[in-house]
C-alpha cells in the first residue's frame, strides 16, 4: 500500500506540472494580444490549450478514482491530494473558460441588442 500512495503522491505532482503547463499556455495566449502574431500561431495556442487542458482534466479525473482505490485499500482517505486536484481541474476549466470568452471576443466581437 506504501507504494499506491508514493503512486498517488508523484501523480498528485504531476497534475500540478500539468496545470504549470496549462498556464504557461494561457499566458502565452494573452499576450500574443499584445503583439504582432499570425492566425496560425493564436489556432496553434488554442489546440495546446485544449490538449494539454482536457488532458489534465482526465488525469485529473484518474488521480480522484486512484485516491478511491487507495482508500479502499489502506482505510486512509488522501483528504489533500482530492481537495488540490479538484482545486486544480477547477483552476483548469476557469482558465479554460476565461480563454474561451476572450477569443469569442476577438473572433465575433461585442453585440448589444
Amino acid at each position: 500500500m506504501l507504494r499506491s500512495r508514493r503512486l498517488l503522491a508523484f501523480s498528485s505532482r504531476v497534475h500540478t506540472y500539468t496545470l504549470l503547463l496549462y498556464v504557461f499556455f494561457f499566458i502565452v495566449y494573452i499576450l500574443s494580444g499584445y503583439f504582432a502574431v499570425e492566425a496560425a500561431f493564436i489556432d496553434l495556442l488554442l489546440f495546446y490549450l485544449t490538449l494539454v487542458g482536457w488532458t489534465n482534466l482526465l488525469f485529473g479525473f484518474w488521480v480522484l478514482i486512484f485516491s478511491l482505490i487507495v482508500y479502499a485499500g489502506a482505510g486512509i482517505l488522501p483528504v489533500s491530494e482530492i481537495v488540490l486536484t479538484i482545486i486544480r481541474m477547477a483552476a483548469v476549466y476557469t482558465l479554460g473558460l476565461v480563454a474561451t470568452i476572450v477569443e469569442n471576443i476577438l473572433s465575433g466581437g461585442v453585440t448589444i441588442g
